[in-house]
């Protein structure tokens, strides 16, 4: 199977050898690229690579250059061997807000499983940010074994909830561009 290269705002600006708050301080107000584009997991943006690297200027232009090393560095981190252009064209993603959802439990719980290690949950296919990133496939593939190291049977598979996110209609936690700084205090 294909494997999508995808970019978070950390693997975005290091692709292009600038801040991290470029992208959401300058390249996004300024409309240069958009929420619009990415898939929102776990309340983060992540946009598909394709698009990611279409972003460049021409080279010789003053402004966005590609570093094409720490591109291949990227592809072969995540053992990418696709470009996806739209974020249509991602597989259906899961973090730990929507890995939660899936299972019914808290995302305390969630984290506290995968930092645990013990293999109850499946590793995940991406680190994006620092944020770990499933594919939903590798989590569905995973369910029959999370739900038995569950204790008590806690964990237990919600298929509307596999449902909506495999039909790209989830809107439950982590859905949502998660408010951070001043954003968040005014709220």
């Amino acid at each position: 199977m294909a494997k999508p290269l995808i970019v978070g705002r950390k693997e975005f600006a290091k692709i292009y050898n600038v801040a991290p708050t470029a992208v959401s301080d300058r390249w996004i107000p300024a409309g240069i690229v958009s929420y619009e584009e990415a898939v929102i997991v776990s309340g983060k943006p992540y946009w598909p690579g394709g698009l990611a690297v279409d972003f460049a200027l021409p080279p010789g232009s003053r402004g966005r250059q590609l570093d094409e090393s720490l591109l291949a560095q990227l592809e072969e981190e995540q053992q990418a061997t696709v470009r996806p252009m739209k974020k249509g064209e991602l597989p259906p993603l899961v973090g730990l807000q929507e890995y939660a959802a899936l299972f019914g439990v808290s995302q305390h719980v969630a984290a506290n499983a995968r930092n645990r290690g013990g293999g109850m949950l499946p590793a995940e296919d991406y680190l994006l940010g620092g944020s770990p990133v499933w594919l939903l496939s590798t989590v569905l593939e995973g369910a029959e074994h999370t739900m038995a190291q569950s204790r008590g049977g806690v964990w237990q598979l919600q298929e509307d909830v596999a449902a909506a996110l495999r039909e790209g209609r989830y809107e439950g936690p982590g859905s949502a561009i998660a408010a951070r700084g001043k954003a968040a205090a005014g709220s």
